[in-house]
This record gives structure tokens, sequence and C-alpha cells, in this order.
């Protein structure tokens, strides 16, 4: 198991917790004080976990949370050809994943679900022997285990995190509504009915700020609890970082394949293009939570484990 793929797991438990602490409170809403059904039904929501191994259940996800389909007969021939050369270089079963099309013009391919990697019908159009790379990356994802722990992960913390957006959007409304009374009676009070018109204009900024308002009053609650609970909010960074380093790692697999000198040329096709430079314009917030290295990054990387020494600047 990479380290990348245990630190997701780890890192998941707080939402995993969460998620309990909900299923339990919803239990004894309906029977209260029923031990049986509290332990029954914490029991088979842990079980559940197993459903994201079972292949019918891999193909629901792909198709609704990643708008995945199968690969048309031509499709899949340009697929196989290049997978099994992928599969053979790594010495595993080219059946043992299988390849689906997602359609966007995007150039990208992703691991997904258990056993699927996703490419998009752009990446289709790509050379063999990038197409190629990209795969064997990916391959290095799933190798690494990092597919099914985040899906594991996002399995488990459903229960949570639908509590958490409906908990927050729903405190947004209410704190939108009493801002705008507030403000609209305030202003009315001392100006009259112009005054009341004028203090709407500070409605709307107020409550941009709600979500600022909403994470240090979590904040503070976490540390009423226990000051230890503050480290919560540093779970988002960390898993950011080990998601990038995750990616490090599926590069240097695919450059064990064999696959290293166009998988770099890729990733200078794609700085060419402004990859970088459009990072570099979401702000230091993006790039501080991006679970993907900078394509300048992974090239120096790429070529510092090719060639043992860092070519910046110029392709190999």
């Amino acid at each position: 198991m990479h380290l990348s793929t245990l630190a997701t797991l780890l890192l998941g438990i707080p939402w995993l917790l969460f998620s309990l602490v909900i299923i339990g409170l919803v239990v004894d809403i309906i029977a209260p004080n029923n031990d049986t059904a509290l332990s029954t039904t914490v029991a088979a929501f842990l079980a559940s976990g197993l459903l994201v191994f079972f292949r019918p259940t891999e193909d629901v996800i792909a198709r609704v949370m990643f708008r995945l389909r199968k690969p048309t007969l031509a499709e899949a021939s340009v697929l196989d050809m290049v997978w099994g050369d992928v599969a053979a270089a790594a010495g595993v079963r080219p059946q043992r994943y299988r390849l689906w099309v997602q359609d966007t013009h995007e150039l990208n391919a992703f691991a997904t679900s258990g056993h699927i990697v996703a490419v998009t019908r752009t990446a289709l159009e790509m050379p063999p022997n990038h197409l190629a790379a990209i795969l064997a990356h990916e391959l290095g994802h799933h190798l690494g285990g990092h597919a099914w722990a985040r899906l594991l992960m996002y399995w488990y913390a459903i229960p949570g995190r639908l509590t958490a957006k409906a908990f927050y959007w729903l405190n947004h409304m209410v704190f939108a509504i009493l801002t705008g009374f507030t403000i609209g009676a305030a202003g009315g009070a001392v100006a009259g009915r112009a005054g009341g018109q004028a203090a709407g204009c500070l409605v709307g900024p107020i409550v941009r700020l709600f979500p600022v308002l909403w994470l240090l009053g979590l904040a503070w609650f976490a540390y009423a609890i226990h000051p230890a609970l503050l480290l919560l909010f540093a779970i988002p960074f960390v898993l950011a970082w080990f998601s990038r380093y995750g990616e490090k790692y599926a590069d240097r697999v695919a450059a064990d394949l064999g696959y290293g000198p166009p998988l770099v040329e890729v990733l200078y096709g794609w700085l060419n293009t402004g990859h970088d430079e459009a990072r570099k314009q979401q702000g230091w917030r993006a790039n501080l939570f991006s679970s993907h290295p900078s394509c300048a990054a992974r090239i120096q990387a790429l070529e510092k484990r090719l060639y043992g020494h860092t070519q910046i600047g110029s392709r190999p």
C-alpha cells in the first residue's frame, strides 16, 4: 500500500466518525434506546463499504458520478491495443481493469472506481505512445491503491457530508434573512424608507462574509470542546499534499514501466499550452488545495528519475 493511500484512509476517519454519529442520531430518533437497531444499522453501514468493490456498483458510480460510458468498437480497438502493451509492461492482466470514456473535450485520463480507468474522448486522438504514457500513469494510481481508497472514504463520508452541507445552507439562508431584516429595519428606523433602501445595499457584502464567519464559528466550537480538534482543519491541506505526492508516485510508476519520456512530452505539451499559467491565475488558495502538482514540478521530478538530474527548460 502506498503512503498516500494510507494517508487517505487515516485522514478519512473523522468523516467516517461523523457519519456514524449522524446515523446514530437518526436511528435514535426512529427507534429510541434500541441498542439492537443501532448496532445493526452501524454494522450494515460499515459493511456497505464492500459494495464499492463490487463491479456492478463500480459501473453505477462510473456512470452517475463521473458521467462515463463504455467505449464504442472503434474506441475500444484503439484503447485495447495501447492498454495491452501497458498491462504487459506492468505484468498485470489487461482484463483486470476496464477502460471507459468520458465525453469531454478536455485532454485527460483518470483512475476511478476500483477497476476502471477513464479516458476522455479527446485523449483518444493522442499519438499512441502519449496515450500509453497517461494510461501507465493511471495504472500507477490503481497499483498504488489510490482509486479504491478515495472511493471508500468518499462512500463512508456521504452521510456526514450531506448533513454538513444541509446544515451549512440552512444556516446560510437564516443568516441572509436575519441580516436583511435587521439592516433594513435599522436603516428604516434611522432615515425612513430611503434609509432602509440604502441599508439594503449592505446586505449582499455582509452575507458574502458568511463562509468566513461559519469557519470561525466551527473553529471556536472545536476549540471549546478541545484545542486538539483544531488540527481537523488541517486535514484538507494534508490531503491535498498527499494527493500531489500520489500523482508523482504514479508518474514514477509510468517511468519505471518505460513510459517516462513520452509522459514528459505530454507534460511539456500541457505546460506549453498554458496549464501552469492558468493555475497561477487561480490564486494561492486554489493552488494550496490543488490535487495535482504543476506540470513543471512533475517534469522536473520525472527528468530527475530518468536522467539523474533536472533539465529545466529543455526536452530530453
